[in-house]
């Protein structure tokens, strides 16, 4: 695996992309009441903001607005949509961070 190299960066981006999948498998099977999403995308936020330019902050906050959003009720039949679309950006991005695209 000559383009990984293991370190703290990309083993923690591994670790995202890893929830980030999990997270979207659950989206639409699990309740829309489920304290998984909102606690997803608190972990996301700490790893934007921890890693300055990993991820946009913008996509971040608009799945973890989304994830509240569909904890508490509001829509969670159209919001979900934009919460897929947050995370399918995070899985692209850091798949993109891994392999240094």
């Amino acid at each position: 695996m000559e383009y990984f190299r293991f370190t703290l960066f990309n083993s923690i981006t591994l670790l995202v992309l890893a929830l980030t999948l999990l997270t979207a498998i659950r989206c639409f099977g699990a309740a829309p009441r489920s304290n998984w999403p909102p606690a997803y995308w608190a972990i996301a936020l700490a790893y934007t903001f921890g890693f300055s330019r990993g991820l946009h902050p913008a996509w971040v906050g608009t799945g973890a607005l989304c994830a509240i959003l569909i904890r508490f009720g509001a829509w969670p039949s159209l919001v979900r949509w934009a919460e897929l679309a947050a995370l399918a950006y995070v899985a692209w991005r850091s798949v993109g961070l891994i392999l240094l695209w």
